[in-house]
C-alpha cells in the first residue's frame, strides 16, 4: 500500500466543527480560541497580488504561518498557484489543490523553503512524482549536502535553487564565500535546466523600524541576487532554457513593495533596479505572515500608518480569544488573569512595547482605551505569561481604566502569528464586513512536519 504521510496526522472533521461553531457569537465560545477575520486577510492577500501585478513580478505565497487550504487559495487568487512551505506535510496537504490546478492548465508549484534534511528528500521525491516535472523545488547551500542527494535530482523532476545569505546568517551561502563558485558549477552542471535560480530570505528585516529600512532591505536583496546570478558563466547559462529566477522577500520587505508604487526617490531607485533585472531574469517576491500580520510586523513600520497601504493593528487578521478568570484591582498596577499563556500566544516579546499581546477594543474590553505603543501607552496588554495562563496588566493612569469583568471575553493581537497559531487545531472565522462577532466558517490547520 502506498505510504501517505498525512495519514499519520489525521485532521478533525470539518463538518463536525462547522456544526459546533458556525453561527455562534464570540462571547459564547470556549477559550482560548484563534479567530481570523476573513475580510482583513482577503484584503491583505489582494493588496499583495495587486502590487506584484503592477510591478510586473511573480509572487510565491508562504503557507507556514497559517497551514490552511482556505487561506492558501486566498493568497494566490485566480492566478499562478506558486507556494513555499516549511514542512513537507504542508506540501503534501497542498497536493490535491496543485493537481487540480495542473489538470486545468493553471501554473502551480511548491518550494521547500529551507535546505532539506536528508530524511525529507524521499518524501519530496514522492511528491514530485505526482506532479508535472519541476513543480517541486528545493534549496541548496552546501556542496556536500547536494552530493548526498544528487542521485534523486538527475531526472529533472525536482527544481533546484541556490540559497543566498544576504545578511540574515541563518541559512544560505554568502556570495563572498570561496565555496560559492564551486557550488554553482556543481549544481548547474549536475541538474542543468532544472536549475531555477537564486533565493534570499531577508529575515532580519523584522528588526527594521521604518519604511526606509524595509525599502533598503528589498533593494539590498535584489542587488545581492543580481550579484549572485552574475557568477553563472556562459558555459552553464547554455544549459538553461528559461530565465533564471531571483526570488526575494520576507513580509516586511515584500509588503514594502507597496511603497514602491509612489514617486519617492527610493521608489524610483527600486523601479530602475527592478526594470534592469527584468530584462535578464524573472523576479519573484515571496512572503508568508502578511495575510495575518501581528504586532511584530506592525512594529517594523514597513508601510505608512494611513492611506490605502496602511500598516496598523487594524491590518492584523488574527486575534486570540481569551476569557477573564480573575481580577486583581488592588495590585500596584491593576491586573487580571486570562485563560491563555505561552501555548496560545507564544513566548516572543515585541520590540515596540513590554508585553505579549495587546487587547483590542472589542467584546469585554469595549469602552477602554486601546494601548497605542507609539502614543498614549495606555490600555490593557498581556504583561506576563506562564504556560497556560496570562496576566493582563493595565498600563497608564488608573483613573482611565474600566475594569475587566470575570467571565467576559476579550480579543488580543498576538506578537507572532506563526507561533500563536500552533497550539490550535483550527481557526474560527469571522467577517468584519458581515457580522464581525459571529463565526461564519472554520478552517482546519494542517498538522505534522
Amino acid at each position: 500500500m502506498e505510504h501517505i504521510p498525512t495519514a499519520n496526522h489525521p485532521l478533525p472533521s470539518l463538518a463536525s466543527l462547522q456544526l459546533q461553531y458556525v453561527g455562534k457569537n464570540l462571547n459564547d465560545l470556549p477559550t482560548p480560541g484563534a479567530i481570523i477575520d476573513r475580510a482583513v486577510v482577503k484584503r491583505n492577500c489582494n493588496d499583495m497580488l495587486d502590487v506584484c501585478q503592477k510591478l510586473g513580478v511573480g509572487f510565491r505565497a508562504h503557507v507556514k504561518s497559517h497551514k490552511t487550504l482556505e487561506l492558501s487559495k486566498l493568497q494566490v487568487g485566480s492566478g499562478p498557484a506558486n507556494f513555499i512551505v516549511s514542512t513537507v506535510t504542508e506540501a503534501e496537504n497542498l497536493l490535491p489543490f496543485l493537481l487540480e490546478c495542473q489538470a486545468s492548465g493553471r501554473e502551480s508549484s511548491v518550494f521547500y523553503g529551507v535546505p532539506p534534511s536528508q530524511s525529507t528528500v524521499p518524501r519530496l521525491v514522492h511528491l514530485a512524482s505526482k506532479l508535472a516535472p519541476g513543480s517541486v523545488n528545493i534549496l541548496i547551500d552546501n556542496i556536500e549536502a547536494f552530493n548526498k542527494m544528487s542521485e534523486y535530482l538527475d531526472d529533472g523532476k525536482i527544481g533546484v535553487f541556490i540559497k543566498i545569505d544576504t545578511g540574515y546568517n541563518r541559512a544560505g551561502i554568502k556570495i563572498s564565500s570561496n565555496k560559492f563558485p564551486g557550488l554553482i558549477r556543481k549544481v548547474v552542471g549536475t541538474v542543468g535546466e532544472a536549475f531555477r535560480g537564486f533565493y534570499s530570505h531577508y529575515g532580519h528585516s523584522y528588526a527594521g523600524s521604518s519604511e526606509k529600512d524595509a525599502a533598503h532591505g528589498l533593494i539590498s536583496e535584489l542587488e545581492g541576487l543580481e550579484e549572485a546570478a552574475a557568477e553563472v558563466d556562459d558555459v552553464y547559462l547554455k544549459l538553461l532554457k528559461k530565465k533564471m529566477v531571483l526570488t526575494v522577500g520576507a513580509t516586511p520587505t515584500a509588503t514594502a513593495a507597496q511603497n514602491m508604487l509612489s514617486g519617492s526617490p527610493r521608489a524610483a531607485e527600486f523601479k530602475t533596479l527592478l526594470n534592469r533585472l527584468k530584462e535578464t531574469y524573472s523576479v519573484e517576491l515571496h512572503a508568508g505572515v502578511y495575510p495575518l500580520l501581528d504586532m511584530q510586523q506592525v512594529a517594523t513600520h514597513a508601510r505608512p500608518t494611513s492611506g490605502r497601504a496602511a500598516l496598523t493593528k487594524e491590518s492584523v487578521g488574527l486575534k486570540i480569544l481569551l476569557e477573564i478568570s480573575s481580577v486583581y484591582e488592588e495590585r500596584e498596577k491593576p491586573e487580571a488573569l486570562a485563560s491563555a499563556g505561552s501555548l496560545a500566544l507564544g513566548r516572543e516579546p515585541c520590540k515596540s512595547y513590554p508585553g505579549w499581546g495587546i487587547l483590542t477594543g472589542e467584546l469585554g474590553n469595549k469602552g477602554n482605551t486601546v494601548y497605542d505603543e507609539q502614543q498614549n501607552k495606555t490600555g490593557w496588554i498581556v504583561g506576563r505569561i506562564s504556560q497556560e495562563h496570562g496576566i493582563l496588566s493595565w498600563e497608564g493612569p488608573r483613573e482611565q481604566m474600566r475594569p475587566l469583568e470575570i467571565g467576559s471575553k476579550v480579543l488580543v493581537w498576538p506578537n507572532h502569528a506563526c507561533v500563536a497559531g500552533v497550539g490550535f487545531g483550527w481557526y474560527l472565522i469571522v467577517d468584519s464586513e458581515q457580522s464581525g462577532d459571529t463565526v461564519v466558517d472554520v478552517w482546519v490547520r494542517w498538522r505534522g512536519w
